[in-house]
C-alpha cells in the first residue's frame, strides 16, 4: 500500500447531510422534546430534570413525552443519540463505500467536532459530577454515545480487513486506538473549560496526521 495522501480531503469534499426532507408533526415534537431535554439536563443535572419540566420547555404534554421515549432514560439516551447522528456518527455513515482514508478522515472530524462541542462537554460534566451518586446515568451516556460508536467503528474496520486492504488482528483494540488518539488534549482542554491551543487548521493537521499514522501501522502488506 501507498502513502495515504490526505492533503485534498477538506471539509467542503465531505459529504453534507440531507436537510431537504419535510418532516413529519411526530418528527417535529420528538426534536423539540430532544432539544428541551438536552437543555434541561445540562442546565439543572439528571435528578432535577422531571418529566413535566420536559414536557413544559418542550410545549407538548408529558403524555406525548412519554408516548415517544417511555421514561426520563429514554429521553437522555435519545438526546445523546441524536446528537452522534447530526454529527454523521450513526450506522448509515459507515455503510458508505468510501476509501478508507477518506471514511476515517470523516470519522475523525465529526468526531472531534461532536467531543469538543458545548452540548457533549456539558453533558460529560454532568456525568462527571454524578459519577459516584449516579452511576446509572454515566453508564447510559457511555453506552449510547462511545460505546455505540466503537462497535460501529470496529465493525467497519473488520470489513476493511476481510476485503485484505487492512491487517487488524484485533479490531476492538485498533478502533479503541483510533478514538482516543481523535480525545486528544482539545478536547480534555474543552472539558476542562480551557480555550483551545490549537487553530482549526492546526486541529485539522492533527486529524490527517492520526489518520496516516494509523493507516500505515494497519496497511496490509499483502
Amino acid at each position: 500500500m501507498n502513502d495515504i495522501d490526505l492533503s485534498p480531503l477538506e471539509a467542503s469534499d465531505l459529504p453534507q447531510k440531507d436537510s431537504g426532507r419535510t418532516r413529519t408533526r411526530s418528527e417535529e415534537k420528538r426534536s423539540q422534546i430532544m432539544a428541551a431535554a438536552a437543555d434541561l439536563f445540562t442546565e439543572q443535572g439528571f435528578d432535577s430534570t422531571s418529566m413535566d419540566k420536559i414536557a413544559e420547555r418542550a410545549g407538548v404534554s408529558k403524555q406525548t413525552v412519554y408516548s415517544h421515549f417511555g421514561s426520563k432514560e429514554g429521553v437522555f439516551v435519545a438526546s445523546i443519540e441524536a446528537k452522534c447522528i447530526l454529527n454523521s456518527l450513526s450506522s448509515e455513515f459507515f455503510q458508505q463505500q468510501e476509501p478508507t482514508a477518506h471514511m476515517l478522515l470523516e470519522l475523525a472530524r465529526h468526531f472531534h467536532e461532536l467531543l469538543i462541542s458545548d452540548e457533549a462537554t456539558r453533558i460529560i460534566r454532568l456525568c462527571f459530577s454524578g459519577a459516584e451518586s449516579h452511576p446509572d446515568v454515566s453508564e447510559l451516556f457511555y453506552s449510547a454515545g462511545f460505546e455505540n460508536l466503537h462497535r460501529l467503528l470496529s465493525d467497519f474496520l473488520a470489513q476493511r480487513a476481510a476485503s485484505g486492504e487492512l491487517d487488524i488482528p484485533n479490531t476492538d483494540a485498533a478502533a479503541n486506538q483510533f478514538l482516543f488518539m481523535i480525545n486528544s488534549d482539545e478536547a480534555f482542554r474543552a472539558h476542562l473549560g480551557l480555550k483551545s491551543k490549537l487553530s482549526s487548521q492546526e486541529q485539522d493537521d492533527y486529524l490527517k496526521s492520526t489518520v496516516r499514522f494509523f493507516l500505515k501501522g494497519y496497511r496490509s502488506e499483502s
